[in-house]
């Protein structure tokens, strides 16, 4: 028989089994637990990213269209006779003109800019003469600074023009005359509709249209512009240096392309009463 030491070590003995177990039973709680939140949590993650990749990827990696087309478009020149030039569209904009211009005007505008499309209704024939003229190419940068129906504009503007390069200035004419505050209310069908009642519309030219076929190409030229230091618009560019006001009569643009005018004398040209100022950044 037992004695009464060897059932109190024996007691001991289970006792601390007891507690062995019950903190190994503990220990595999906490791993299981641990196992099922990291579970739930790369699930999450997992979740998070196929929404962010959901709403990123048509700006990341879809889309990423870029307009290409080259041909002619007609502009009258100082003599009021109408001249074909050359004009291209690409990644960096739409250059119209001779190749062989002596000076680049580069201009940036904004359809969404209400400075752009005054300036635009009252200067914008002077710089079509200068092309047509063979005195300057000039290379547009549609832009969005100001408001998103921009972007819409000139993605439209692009779909129809790649399609139809000669109709380059009749689009641009034709946006500019609807009045900003009609645009703001505008989606991408209200483009194809505009473009149809221009006369531009084919069917390959309305689904890009509403597809929004070159959204990313205007945000990335919109990027480029602020990289390059183009603080608002309208601004312009004579053979790449910003003027710090714009020209708004003919003897001024055409003394900045002849060289009689450098762009630094502008500061002490009077702009016109009323002339427009570029429009901030946001």
């Amino acid at each position: 028989m037992a004695s009464k030491k060897d059932r109190e070590h024996i007691r001991k003995l289970r006792e601390e089994a007891n507690a062995l177990r019950k903190a190994e039973e503990a220990k595999r709680r906490r791993t299981r637990m641990l196992t099922q939140i990291g579970v739930v949590a790369g699930a999450l993650l997992v979740v998070a990213a196929i929404v962010v990749v959901a709403v990123m990827a048509p700006r990341w990696f879809g889309k990423q269209n870029v307009p290409e087309a080259s041909g002619v478009v007609s502009v009258p020149n100082s003599e009021g006779a109408q001249v074909e030039v050359p004009i291209t569209i690409d990644e960096s904009g739409v250059l119209v003109g001779a190749e062989d211009a002596p000076v680049t005007i580069d201009y940036y505008l904004d359809f969404s800019c209400g400075h752009c499309k005054n300036y635009h209704d009252a200067f914008g024939h002077e710089y079509k003469t200068l092309i047509g003229d063979g005195e300057a190419k000039v290379h547009f940068h549609f832009i969005r600074f100001v408001n998103e129906f921009g972007l819409r504009a000139g993605s439209a503007m692009a779909s129809t023009v790649t399609h139809d390069p000669s109709a380059f200035f009749t689009v641009m004419d034709g946006i500019f005359a609807v009045d900003p505050s009609v645009q703001v209310n505008w989606n991408e069908s209200d483009y194809a509709t505009e473009m149809a009642k221009l006369g531009l519309a084919t069917p390959d030219v309305d689904e890009e249209i509403r597809d929004g076929h070159y959204h990313w190409w205007m945000r990335n030229s919109t990027q480029a512009a602020r990289d390059a230091g183009v603080p608002g618009t309208p601004s312009v560019m004579v053979d790449g240096e910003l003027l710090p006001t714009l020209p708004v009569d003919r003897e001024t643009l055409r003394g900045l392309v002849s060289g009689e005018i450098a762009p630094g004398d502008l500061a002490t040209v009077a702009p016109e009463p009323g002339a427009p100022a570029p429009t901030e950044t946001e």
